[in-house]
């Protein structure tokens, strides 16, 4: 008896600390905002809401930042601004110089309060709202937007914008959101002007910009996947272009290879020298010298050796034919350390760059009046750093 009465009371006493909520011993936290916060959420438990993974999105086509001067801003923003962009872009996908400009983000500024102190040192307590604004500068399209704010404390206007935006963190849901958005519009828009974009490429040819007109064609990413299959020829003839006219280049590192070895006769077959000259072309104007320079290289080699090389070149002929043959500019296990194909990616970067920065010189960004208009702060015309 005594024990069924000892164990109803426990229970009644476990029931009754239940009933009273002392199993949770976790205090609740008011959810207070900071008037200079870091423009991120904050939950109940005062901790920053994290966003989704980057995982989830995935961004396919190259967009150009573009920081106008701005007042508040200075060197040091327009940079810090630019290296976040660069590197919120990169989580999903591609950024940076080498993107094409003509396809731009960039943020629209505006100073929505600005509070001076009587402290001394002066502070500056700024709220800025910012506008990412994703455009085409050639057909002057805005295609997505997205706006925040960001409150910063400092020295200067340009410092109070620098710690605030160094605060607010763009790898978020939205921001990515609004990048695979932009996207969308665009990968249509490059299925619906398709023949505007070999239009530009074949203007740039004639005038014999060719890595400008390989940089257009090569911006089109696959998921556009008809306007990339009906460019596909002429961008490969655009980058033999290229290639041709900057053949002087290919051959000065063909020679540097070959020159490495002392005795030829002595040394196994040369497949870095020989990938410069497999990427010269017989088209152009440096190839006469080539073929004599390898030619003459050979004449170098004892007979053991020359059949030696002569099979192992044919060897890397056939292997050349199935890289072209199979997929154009693709790698596989086999053909990843193949030099080659390492060279002529490199010569490929190097044609987007050259390219890309012909077609910034065709932009001029600082001279088309609708940018003027777009990227503003209140009366000041970023462009010409004056009041208007």
């Amino acid at each position: 008896m005594r024990t069924n009465f000892l164990t109803v009371l426990f229970f009644f006493v476990l029931f009754i600390q239940m009933s009273c909520g002392g199993g949770d011993t976790t205090e609740k936290t008011t959810d207070k905002s900071d008037a200079f916060g870091d423009g991120n959420t904050t939950d109940g438990t005062g901790n920053k809401k994290t966003s989704g993974s980057t995982g989830e999105y995935a961004l396919s086509i190259k967009l150009a930042p573009f920081i106008p001067d701005y007042p508040d801003l200075g060197a040091s923003g327009k940079q810090l601004l630019s290296a976040r962009l660069n590197a919120a872009i990169s989580k999903i996908g591609y950024g940076g110089d080498g993107a094409n400009p003509r396809f731009i983000i960039g943020p629209d500024i505006n100073l929505l309060s600005k509070e001076v102190t009587a402290t001394a040192p002066t502070k500056y307590a700024n709220v800025y709202e910012v506008t990412l604004l994703t455009c085409d500068v050639v057909t002057e399209t805005v295609f997505q937007s997205y706006t925040f704010e960001v409150k910063g404390v400092g020295d200067s206007p340009d410092k109070a914008f620098i710690n605030g935006f160094r605060g607010y963190k763009l790898e978020n849901d939205e921001f990515y959101k609004f990048l695979v958005e932009s996207q969308k519009k665009i990968l249509a828009y490059y299925e619906q002007q398709c023949n505007s974009f070999l239009q530009e490429a074949d203007a740039q040819a004639k005038m014999r910009n060719y890595d400008a007109a390989f940089n257009v064609l090569s911006n089109i990413p696959m998921e556009a996947a008809k306007c990339f299959t009906t460019v596909a020829a002429k961008k490969a003839e655009y980058f033999q272009m290229s290639l041709n006219q900057n053949c002087q280049s290919l051959l000065a590192s063909m020679k540097a290879e070959l020159g490495k070895a002392n005795d030829p006769s002595a040394s196994g077959f040369n497949e870095p020298a020989m990938a410069f000259y497999q990427l010269i072309d017989r088209q152009s104007s440096c190839y006469k010298e080539a073929e004599s320079i390898y030619q003459s290289y050979l004449r170098k080699l004892n007979p053991t050796a020359k059949r030696n090389w002569e099979f192992q070149m044919q060897q890397y002929q056939d292997k050349l034919k199935k890289l072209e043959r199979d997929d154009q500019f693709k790698r596989d296990s086999v053909m990843e350390n193949f030099s080659y194909l390492k060279y002529k990616e490199e010569m490929k970067t190097k044609a987007e760059v050259e390219g890309n920065k012909k077609l910034l010189q065709k932009y001029q960004y600082d001279e088309l009046p609708w940018l003027r208009k777009l990227f503003h702060l209140g009366k000041h015309d970023p462009f010409d750093r004056i009041d208007k």
